[in-house]
């Protein structure tokens, strides 16, 4: 594991905070449940099934692992880190020179996303691009179909969800 800090927003801690609780206490309790049948059944006819449980057991404790760190390195972001200028958890409007396109982006951390939330990863070439940027900034992102142009048109927190 790494000693990088992972940024979250509150309600994406909060999340996470649930998720590592549903996996430690429900989820656990599945496996472990599912390992004492077979063991009770004694038939390791079908070990197969036994070993099926086992690296299940394995992976979950390999999740709930994962899980702990993110959450041991979270960086909470609480507040707007530089109103004037785009940082992690913001919510960014933005308009598509090409397009004439208004969009909303929130600027979050790839664990966030990979949580289920939606938003522009702050690895992604729009998130790396993006941050640093003020209100009437213009700046450009390499697409598979070229370049798209952008404008920084208002930056402020995003909401809480949870």
């Amino acid at each position: 594991m790494t000693d990088e800090n992972v940024y979250l927003t509150r309600s994406g801690y909060e999340r996470l905070k649930r998720q590592l609780n549903v996996m430690m206490t429900e989820e656990t309790a599945e496996v472990a449940e599912n390992i004492a049948q077979i063991r009770e059944a004694g038939d390791f006819s079908q070990e197969q099934i036994y070993f099926d449980a086992l690296a299940e057991k394995s992976l979950l404790d390999e999740r709930i692992a994962r899980l702990k760190d993110i959450l041991h390195r979270a960086v909470i972001i609480e507040k707007q880190l530089d109103a004037d200028s785009v940082t992690p958890g913001d919510r960014v409007t933005v308009r598509d020179l090409d397009n004439k396109e208004d969009l909303e982006l929130d600027i979050v951390s790839g664990v966030e996303m990979a949580s289920g939330r939606r938003g522009v990863s702050l690895g992604s070439p729009v998130g790396r691009a993006i941050l640093g940027k003020k209100v009437g900034d213009k700046f450009e992102v390499k697409a598979p179909d070229g370049m798209v142009r952008y404008k920084v048109l208002n930056i402020a927190p995003i909401p809480d969800l949870d």
